[in-house]
């Protein structure tokens, strides 16, 4: 019987300093980036781009399709803005806006993918200036996709 306890023991110990299961890849089957528009009749449509309308409040952004997709990820987009960039005079975009030396604004969140695409969208601030942008998407800290991008 001793001997029994001893061996539980020492297959619990076991298993508690094991290290956890590696994460399984994230496998990206398509990433596209564009202008999101609603219809007269309400309905949201994407239009793939590279050329984003400077107007504000048009809507933009990406949409992924994963082959492996979880319940939910781990989602951060890192956006190079232009240099002449200023921080947002609105409380909720201040919150967004990282005064780094590149102007690098990043945003974290967990997404809930629908039928194995996840969404991220952005919209063209009052003070934000035209220019050319970068965006890139990392999901489970793996380079998604990256998207260059002008708003003219």
């Amino acid at each position: 019987m001793r001997k029994i306890v001893v061996a539980v023991l020492v297959l619990m110990a076991g298993l508690a300093c094991a290290a956890p299961p590696a994460p399984v890849p994230v496998v990206v089957l398509s990433a596209e980036f564009g202008a999101f528009n609603t219809s007269d009749k309400g309905e949201q449509t994407f239009t793939p781009a590279t050329v984003i309308p400077h107007r504000v409040g048009q809507r933009y952004g990406w949409i992924i399709e994963l082959a492996n997709a979880r319940r939910s990820l781990s989602v951060r987009e890192e956006y190079l803005l232009p240099s002449s960039a200023k921080p947002p005079s609105d409380p909720e975009s201040e919150s967004l806006f990282v005064a780094l030396p590149r102007r690098n604004q990043v945003s974290q969140r967990q997404l809930v993918p629908v039928e194995g695409k996840i969404y991220g969208e952005w919209a063209i601030g009052p003070n934000e200036p035209a220019g050319h942008r970068q965006l890139q998407v990392i999901v489970e800290d793996q380079v998604a996709a990256s998207f260059e991008f002008d708003v003219k």
